[in-house]
């Protein structure tokens, strides 16, 4: 009787942990899946922000004919963390077009 009793919480025991850890398993997974679809926006997001700058910088110093330093360093490093999040070849080619630009500092008026 003693064994039987046994046995059976056992069995009992087993079946409720493995049924906690599947419950688990199920919730982690689904917090996994929001987390995943949470971050692919904000990398989409982000990306199409820098995007938008970037082609409009473009714009504003493809009309002056000129580009200051910092200007280029800025829209440069716009351009590192859009290529990094996996920006497309179009700003690529608008980024070689603002690095042939001239480099021109800007006058300080006193």
């Amino acid at each position: 009787m003693k064994d039987f009793v046994i046995k059976y919480w056992v069995q009992v025991l087993f079946g409720l942990v493995m049924g906690g850890l599947g419950t688990a398993l199920k919730v982690l997974e689904k917090r996994m899946r929001k987390q995943t679809c949470d971050y692919k926006a904000l990398k989409e997001g982000t990306q199409a922000l820098l995007r938008s700058e970037i082609i409009r910088c473009y714009d504003v110093y493809m009309e002056r004919g000129y580009i200051s330093i910092h200007g280029l360093e800025s829209v440069s490093s716009m351009y590192e963390a859009y290529h990094t999040l996996g920006g497309n070849g179009t700003v690529t080619k608008l980024m070689e077009e603002l690095r042939e630009l001239p480099v021109k500092t800007r006058k300080i008026e006193k």
